[in-house]
């Protein structure tokens, strides 16, 4: 294999681009570490100019969409190569939000990892990063699972070292850094197989941060973010709660109908099904209100509050309240990430030393 100073990428199901902050992230710290975005699949609209407002190559251009993934054609001249497939193929068929239908899902998602392997059959990347809820480890998709590692091992993605083509975790966010309790699942695969040692799961960098230490500053949140007085004693009669008088701010859980005195913000999830109220704390009132924006991407491993003084390294592109919220819901904890794939480099750097220096 002809050496490379480089990793070329290609982001599937992209969303807002969670890999390609990740992967920013991870140059950031290793300035010897160099990758390259080959190409995003997408097909949402407000998601691809998300995308493109916040992802160039080197030379200031925008990466290439090559859109439904359904479509690829990966033998086409116009379809590039690259080194690693990473990419979170739908989770609403294994989630418990969802109908749990699995490959049976009849909107064809539950099918769509199979588009991932029939593109890298072709392809043949290195390596291959995939995401999903924590549902798909159900027993209910034992089949799905099976199928998965029974095309990796065609593929060519096992050894006789390590039979097993594909390393699986569930990492959650509150336990690298970011308090929310957020569980995916995380799989991994290699070309020519992974060490037998390989492990999925980063060293825990657990902190005391919080939830209250993720919210916006006073006079930021905008006004229309906050529940009036009927709207709140309405929350209260409902879940049967007798006060929002708290100490500290506090996530609400309205699916569960409590309030999380753990400090932990649960899990973002699309607006449809978005379940977090912060609970602020005043002495002198009771105050309510939905999570901002900037909030909910802090909360992703991104800053993009504007005003204060700090980093900002997301461009929200104009986007309306409701659009930003689904794609914060649906992606990528761009710290976790940074984290995984800085676990993962770091293990193979003695074995596929001429693909990157790290």
């Amino acid at each position: 294999m002809p050496k490379r100073k480089e990793i070329r990428i290609f982001e599937g199901f992209a969303g807002y681009g969670g890999g390609s902050f990740a992967l920013r992230k991870v140059a950031e710290e290793h300035p010897k570490f160099h990758y390259n975005v080959v190409g995003y699949s997408e097909t949402d609209k407000y998601a691809c100019k998300l995308y493109d407002a916040n992802h160039r190559d080197s030379k200031g251009n925008l990466h290439v969409n090559f859109g439904d993934i359904t479509k690829i054609d990966p033998s086409s001249k116009s379809f590039p190569d690259f080194d690693m497939f990473m990419g979170g193929f739908p989770c609403q068929p294994f989630s418990t939000a969802g109908m749990q239908k699995g490959e049976d899902d009849p909107y064809g998602r539950g099918t769509l990892f199979h588009h991932i392997m029939r593109i890298c059959s072709v392809k043949k990347p290195r390596y291959i990063l995939m995401e999903n809820v924590k549902g798909l480890l159900s027993k209910k998709f034992d089949q799905t699972r099976a199928e998965m590692k029974r095309l990796l091992i065609e593929m060519g993605y096992s050894s006789e070292e390590n039979l097993n083509p594909l390393a699986m975790a569930v990492l959650n966010s509150k336990d690298y850094g970011i308090p929310q309790n957020r569980e995916r699942v995380w799989m991994f695969a290699r070309l020519g197989g992974l060490p037998k040692d390989f492990s999925m799961v980063p060293p825990l960098q657990r902190n005391n941060l919080k939830m209250a230490d993720f919210l916006d500053p006073e006079g930021y949140v905008p006004k229309g973010l906050y529940l009036s007085k009927a709207q709140i004693e309405h929350l209260k009669v409902k879940h049967n709660i007798p006060s929002f008088f708290v100490e500290t701010p506090l996530c609400l859980d309205i699916y569960n109908k409590k309030i999380k005195y753990d400090g932990y913000a649960i899990t973002l999830t699309m607006p449809e099904h978005n379940s977090i109220r912060v609970i602020e704390a005043h002495k002198d009132k009771e105050v309510v209100r939905k999570m901002s924006v900037t909030e909910q991407f802090r909360l992703m491993g991104l800053e993009g509050l504007q005003g204060v003084g700090r980093k900002i390294d997301i461009d929200f592109a104009g986007q309306s309240y409701t659009q930003l919220s689904r794609r914060a819901g649906n992606g990528w904890d761009v710290n976790l990430v940074k984290i995984l794939l800085e676990h993962i480099f770091s293990q193979l750097k003695t074995i596929d030393k001429d693909l990157y220096n790290f």
